[in-house]
């Protein structure tokens, strides 16, 4: 089946139309044909790419029209590459990551156009995916535990903070409230200080007439009331 044409353009052989943006350079209604295999439609656009070099860098970029085998190939080599020579800097650890998001921009705006036709060179291959690409894989795969491994610290280190800072408190210590009841921040004092205010005791002990203290705050959880010094 013969490539599609344009309004206006009539294709009197095979390669009409692939003389004419050859000889050209533009589309039967002056639209810019891909620069690498002359098809339509086309679209301009910078791909980005970064290699860290441990001491130096280097910033590299295609720009041009492409179409979109065209520009997806070009994507995803420039990406695939950037993934796995971009490390290897202090300041580089920071660009490669910038660089491969700035490069989703170039790729949707591939992902839009339609697919190409009536060019004078068969479009690139894309290839595989960025991530299905093994050079990106042995970057990837690390860099996405590295993540999980910080994200499941912080998580824990979120979820142990409720407790964090909090004194453990054993049966016949004495304490005192820094906050007035009933809410509770309850910290041991020595017995001899005149800042003691209760001594605790296991509640199968309680008589029922003292404060209940959170068990939160007890080594295993263990269930404790507050009885307060007479001589405080």
């Amino acid at each position: 089946m013969p490539p599609p044409h344009h309004q206006g353009f009539v294709q009197q052989g095979p390669t009409a139309q692939h003389l004419y943006q050859a000889h050209t350079g533009a589309g039967p209604r002056g639209e810019t044909p891909c620069q690498v295999c002359g098809s339509l439609p086309a679209v301009r656009a910078v791909v980005r790419g970064h290699q860290g070099l441990f001491l130096i860098m280097r910033f590299l970029r295609r720009e041009g029209v492409f179409c979109r085998s065209c520009g997806t190939a070009t994507y995803r080599q420039m990406t695939t590459d950037t993934l796995w020579q971009g490390w290897w800097g202090f300041l580089s650890l920071f660009i490669t990551p910038v660089t491969v998001l700035t490069n989703l921009g170039p790729r949707a705006r591939f992902r839009r156009l339609a697919q190409p036709y009536g060019g004078w060179r068969p479009p690139l291959d894309p290839g595989k995916r960025v991530l299905a690409r093994p050079p990106a894989l042995v970057v990837f795969v690390p860099m996405v535990l590295s993540v999980s491994v910080i994200a499941f610290g912080i998580i824990r280190a979120a979820v142990s903070d409720d407790g964090a800072g909090r004194p453990v408190i054993g049966v016949g210590d004495c304490v005192r409230n820094l906050s007035a009841w009933p809410e509770q921040n309850i910290q041991p004092v020595d017995c001899g200080s005149p800042l003691a205010q209760y001594r605790t005791a296991r509640i199968e002990d309680c008589t029922g007439d003292e404060y209940l203290m959170r068990v939160e705050d007890a080594p295993d959880a263990v269930a404790m009331c507050l009885r307060p010094l007479r001589n405080r």
